[in-house]
């Protein structure tokens, strides 16, 4: 007799045919609004539409049987059986083909619906499940199908970071050239036409442009060495954080290489700079360390956090502190008094690290010159406060994040928390009342700064800035693991129900929301590109030394010649007017004027402007806003385009010969 015939009820398996009866409905409904209309125009029986079909009519082939007449599966079975390790290179190519027909191919296109990419990715999990599973008198095994959504989901991440590994000279999203070139500067002085005495300066924080720039450290790396090395970075840093966090998991190997891609995939729902994910594995580190080794690395964790983001700067103490505070087994701690020694030593470390190393170099600098250091000095060593509007709309559904971040939040990591209280409370995890505080305060404290930070203009889009507070769960998770409150998953003769759905959610939230929206990039051809670069260069050439000439955007050309070697402008460079642009910084932009009005420039490659204010009920239309106030009009009432790919991003502008006419724009003063 099969397993599942044995041990599951009547009521689950009704439950089951009630979910397929709910996907069915969706499904169907997914297939009218995308072939009905073309059905109705005449046309012949889409081929689309028929693999669609055949798609679901397999699922349901598949579920059903399972769930009412498993012995079906006997044959099955024993050819599953037979196939031996080569189970599980099918387990590979089966996620391998899946997230290849998403990222690579039009037919994404065609099963766009929800419901028929959660069809397909349902069946892409039950073959991967079923060929995962050893034993022949199951068809899947829980613990099977577990497995196989993590694989399934990391194959995916990894898939999906992969796609922007291309040689297109342009970049692949609004930031991304210049952020290239960003990266440059700091070890690529040398790839560029400015006085070599000089610093060039770049909006992006040291942390991650002294990591995201390393290759061109050692060499003059090509545009695809360089994307491929950020596919790394936020790829890779997550598994080894993984690899930490879970460490007392190693002696079950497989186990821990799941919960170190689990890791991975729940982050990446953020996604996450990935300074912040090695400021997280050293102070993982610090677990097996003494504690006055401890105490060096997270000053020098918390170090790198301010000069990465000022909003990190005390997690890592924070984090430590938590740590050494509540682990099961601490380094060299029996007691209680040895356990607050160690966490406040640690706590104090975070705060030497990120809050006085920095103040006392700008002292000992200032002494050293004779001077007095100032108030304005320490702040700006301190950090700055910020200073642009926040947008609280943003915590709800709205134009620029249709799930807002809240719903999204507890989509991502809702499940989770639920599983940890409820593991918690019914395995009885023996915390006392200060452990508690400390692991719920913290957790709760990041939970108040990434929702301020998310709602800031400029943000709200995603879950990036509650990164502090997704890698604290990730913490509190690899905790009570070491606890024991999750050993219920380890014994599949125990079906608590409520517990397997949630972790089913946990994991599948985290597999599958790459997928559910993933598309082909759709580049403009090799032939275009060369064409644009062809148009740039022939306007320098016309230029010659009439006058200066300013990439705001695209700057990425210049870091790999794919223009001439000219003199380089540092200055408006277009994230930086961005950011001042949401603060309203008129005294940034007072010089930017002026350089306008006298026609400074004697060519300008921007992004396509134009002038039209939205509001906040567009995508990213109070940002928009505000770059059309300064950046847009100003730039216009001084200049006019000479060419314009919308397809490409990119516009050439020329001093204006005429005055701008534009009903109800005043153009600025300098």
């Amino acid at each position: 007799m099969y397993k599942i015939r044995k041990h599951v009820p009547l009521f689950l398996r009704v439950t089951v045919t009630a979910l397929w009866v709910a996907l069915l409905v969706g499904f169907y409904g997914d297939l009218r609004a995308r072939f009905l209309p073309i059905i109705q125009k005449g046309t012949a029986f889409p081929r689309s539409l028929a693999a669609a079909l055949v798609l679901f009519l397999i699922f349901s082939a598949l579920i059903l049987l399972q769930t009412w007449r498993a012995e079906a599966f006997s044959g099955l079975n024993r050819l599953r059986a037979a196939l031996g390790w080569l189970r599980w290179v099918l387990v590979l190519i089966t996620g391998a083909f899946t997230s290849w027909f998403f990222l690579f191919t039009k037919w994404s296109e065609v099963f766009s619906g929800p419901y028929l990419r959660l069809t397909f990715l349902l069946l892409t999990l039950w073959g991967m499940a079923w060929l995962a599973t050893s034993a022949w008198r199951e068809v899947i095994n829980w613990h099977a199908f577990l497995a196989s959504m993590i694989l399934f989901g990391s194959i995916f991440v990894l898939t999906d970071a992969l796609t922007g590994v291309v040689s297109y000279p342009f970049g692949l999203f609004w930031s991304e050239g210049n952020r290239i070139w960003d990266y440059s500067v700091l070890y690529g002085h040398r790839l560029y036409n400015y006085p070599a005495d000089k610093l060039i300066p770049a909006y992006i924080d040291l942390g991650r442009q002294s990591l995201w720039g390393m290759p061109f450290l050692f060499f003059d790396a090509s545009i695809v060495t360089i994307r491929l090395w950020s596919a790394l970075l936020f790829t890779i840093p997550y598994i080894l954080f993984g690899l930490f966090a879970f460490y007392k998991m190693k002696n079950h190997r497989v186990l821990w290489l799941l919960a170190a891609l689990w890791t991975m995939i729940f982050l990446n729902q953020g996604p996450i700079y990935t300074p912040l994910i090695w400021i997280a594995i050293l102070v993982t580190a610090t677990r097996r360390m003494p504690v006055w080794l401890g105490a060096l690395v997270v000053v020098l964790a918390s170090y790198y956090a301010i000069f990465s983001r000022s909003t990190w700067m005390f997690a890592p103490g924070i984090w430590a502190a938590l740590i050494a505070f509540v682990e099961n087994n601490p380094y060299g701690v029996q007691k209680t008094f040895q356990r607050w020694v160690r966490a406040i030593i640690f706590g104090l470390a975070g705060i030497f690290g990120s809050n006085l190393i920095q103040p006392i170099q700008v002292l000992i600098k200032t002494w050293q010159e004779g001077g007095v250091p100032t108030s304005s000095q320490l702040g700006a060593a301190v950090g700055a406060v910020g200073r642009q509007p926040l947008l609280w709309d943003r915590l709800l559904p709205n134009p620029t994040f249709p799930a807002g971040v809240l719903f999204a939040l507890f989509s991502a990591a809702g499940p989770l928390i639920i599983l940890l209280i409820i593991c918690g409370l019914r395995s009885r995890w023996v915390l006392n009342i200060w452990q508690k505080l400390a692991l719920w305060g913290s957790a709760l404290a990041f939970l108040a700064v990434g929702v301020i930070v998310s709602v800031k203009i400029g943000g709200g889009n995603n879950l990036h800035n509650l990164d502090m507070f997704l890698i604290t769960i990730i913490f509190i998770t690899a905790l009570a693991w070491e606890a024991g409150i999750f050993a219920w998953m380890l014994k599949p003769a125990r079906y608590a129900y409520v517990l397997h759905i949630l972790l089913f959610l946990v994991i599948l939230a985290a597999a599958s929301k790459n997928m559910m929206g993933a598309l082909p990039r759709a580049l403009p051809s090799q032939e275009k590109a060369e064409e644009v670069i062809g148009v740039i260069n022939e306007a320098i050439a016309n230029v010659g030394d009439t006058g200066e000439i300013l990439f705001i955007d695209q700057r990425q050309l210049l870091t790999f010649g794919n223009v001439p070697r000219i003199p380089l402008v540092a200055e408006y460079e277009k994230k930086w007017m961005m950011d001042e642009a949401m603060a309203n910084s008129a005294a940034y932009f007072a010089p930017f004027f002026r350089d306008l009005s006298t026609h400074r420039f004697a060519l300008i490659v921007s992004e396509p402007l134009w002038i039209k204010f939205q509001g906040g009920g567009y995508n990213f239309g109070n940002e928009n806003d505000a770059w059309v106030k300064w950046v847009s009009v100003p730039v216009l009432c001084s200049y006019q385009p000479i060419e314009t790919y919308l397809d490409v991003g990119i516009q050439l502008l020329v001093p204006r010969t005429e005055p701008l006419e534009e009903p109800g724009i005043v153009c600025p003063q300098p």
